[in-house]
């Protein structure tokens, strides 16, 4: 999802994952699967084989697990202040990183792959500094970005320049 705020002096851009379920949606899912992973290994066990209880709960603990772990990186966000004289990319995860590139010497780059095996990848490249912007953002929302950046008046140039 890409938000461009134009302000007087400078354009803010922030971007973020789509999410298809929030932390409550996913706690939901948990529940759900937890009871019937649960009720499952119940039935098993009145028939006598209980070994199935702890195969259910590591069952039940990896999805949790993992279903924490994407729902964590839904919350990610990035944020690109285009001014006058400088572009300030800022990623906010763990540790809060702010790279700084001339906006002169900068360029926007779209690496596509030749047949679109994999996603396209959008680059703000400063000299020998290359700043991978929007990883986490979907084949629409790459090119979406692509495009606002390029109408701010960063020179763009894309690796297969006949696509779209």
């Amino acid at each position: 999802m890409i938000k461009v705020k134009n302000q007087a002096n400078y354009c803010l851009i922030e971007l973020r994952p789509n999410r298809s379920a929030d932390w409550i949606h996913n706690k939901w899912l948990m529940l759900a699967m937890a009871s019937v992973a649960l009720t499952i290994a119940s039935a098993w066990a009145l028939f006598g084989i209980w070994l199935v209880f702890p195969f259910a709960g590591i069952e039940v603990a990896l999805l949790c697990y993992l279903l924490y772990r994407v729902s964590h990186q839904t919350y990610r966000k990035e944020t690109i202040a285009i001014e006058k004289s400088h572009i300030h990319i800022q990623s906010h995860q763990r540790q809060s990183k702010v790279t700084s590139l001339l906006r002169d010497d900068t360029h926007l780059e779209l690496a596509e792959s030749p047949l679109d095996w994999y996603l396209p990848q959008v680059k703000l490249v400063s000299g020998d500094t290359s700043v991978a912007i929007g990883e986490f953002l979907n084949q629409n929302d790459r090119h979406q970005l692509y495009e606002e950046i390029k109408k701010l008046g960063i020179p763009a140039w894309r690796h297969h320049w006949w696509k779209h």
